[in-house]
């Protein structure tokens, strides 16, 4: 089977879709190596190879950019289009996998990966440009689809409640930790922390810093947390994206600015220290399509704090604290919970690391395969 998928995402810094992607593609690639061919689109050119283009800018530069362009996908979408529409016709794939929202026109069977309607359900947390995209060309294309991959239960209810899709025309493939995550020994945590400057012990949100990620609440936690417990900090790692500037400006208004840090974005060799080093994992997101950070924490056996909405309870099972969103006072206990208590945090530690063993993304290869073959015969 010749198998074209879209592999824009890998375009650096990796977002979660680019984290999905390049471990889907590397999953299919190796179980099935001997029985397909698979061809990879980067939005320019085709390619047999797996790649991983590098960050041309920095972060910086990279916001000032969005600013400046608020609407890139009118300029950017065209392009990729064209250029797919020829590749893709002298290619003559079985079967082309977009792995992210969006079809690219194609007469094929096709098959599109989605991971959450958040921009449906909440569009003020996007940039008017990305809705504006969203809506014309998500709504246009989506009804093309041969089958349609969704990454949790909850994303899958999403779109049959939204778009109206039969949840026949549905698969759901979870998401994994990558497989060389591990558990790291105490003594490397110890030399990371030394490397990297890191405070004894603190708590870890790792993810994009933009408001619909709900750091505004973790930040409101965390200060009534450390008016008693001035020696633990928290870190908030990841790309300052849209917005971000609401949350740094909370930072200071409450005068955390030696206590709150922004390393910015987390090299993916990293991030089992990263996790490992923490104290606990805190993700108060109000609305995931899986929450792959999750699972990630607890793959490096790193206790974790939740939201106990949309799919995170899902990905989470009984092995974290699961805890409303919006409530500030909770997830303080939960901070203080987790710092007086070590059996707590073993035997989060213990239902964590059993948990994540659940998860692996050879297993979603597999599952994802399966819907080729079914688009195949016809049986999608």
């Amino acid at each position: 089977m010749k198998i074209l998928l879209d592999a824009f995402p890998l375009n650096a810094p990796k977002s979660g879709v680019g984290y999905y992607t390049y471990h889907l593609l590397k999953a299919l690639s190796k179980v099935y190596k001997n029985e397909d061919e698979f061809i990879y689109f980067y939005g320019r050119r085709f390619s047999k190879e797996i790649i991983e283009r590098p960050a041309t800018v920095d972060a910086a530069t990279r916001k000032t950019l969005k600013a400046l362009f608020r609407d890139p996908y009118r300029i950017t979408q065209p392009i990729k289009e064209l250029i797919f529409k020829f590749g893709a016709k002298k290619i003559k794939p079985d079967i082309y996998h977009d792995t992210n929202y969006v079809l690219l026109p194609y007469s094929g069977l096709q098959v599109v990966t989605v991971f959450d309607m958040s921009i449906k359900r909440f569009p003020e947390t996007h940039p008017a440009g990305r809705v504006k995209f969203f809506n014309e060309y998500f709504d246009k294309r989506i009804p093309h689809a041969d089958h349609i991959l969704s990454i949790s239960e909850f994303t899958k209810n999403e779109l049959v409640e939204i778009m109206g899709i039969s949840p026949k025309k549905i698969t759901v493939t979870p998401l994994a930790q990558p497989e060389s995550f591990y558990v790291p020994s105490i003594s490397r945590i110890q030399e990371f922390k030394k490397e990297n400057q890191l405070p004894d012990n603190y708590f870890l949100y790792l993810g994009n810093i933009e408001p619909r990620k709900n750091l505004i609440t973790l930040i409101h936690a965390f200060k009534n947390f450390s008016d008693s417990n001035h020696n633990i900090k928290l870190i908030l790692a990841g790309e300052q994206t849209w917005l971000s500037d609401t949350i740094i400006r909370e930072i200071k208004n409450l005068n955390l600015e030696n206590s709150v840090f922004l390393p910015g974005y987390v090299n993916e060799n990293d991030l089992p220290l990263w996790y490992a080093s923490a104290l606990a994992f805190a993700y108060p997101s109000k609305y995931e399509g899986f929450g792959l950070p999750v699972i990630e924490a607890m793959a490096t056996g790193t206790p974790v704090i939740t939201s106990n909405v949309s799919s995170l309870p899902e990905v989470a099972g009984n092995a974290a604290i699961l805890i409303p969103p919006d409530d500030i006072d909770a997830w303080t206990s939960a901070m203080v919970d987790i710092a007086t208590s070590p059996d707590l945090r073993d035997r989060l530690i213990n239902s964590g690391l059993s948990r994540a063993k659940n998860f692996s993304w050879e297993k979603c290869a597999q599952m994802t395969h399966d819907v080729y073959e079914k688009c195949r015969a016809g049986l999608n």
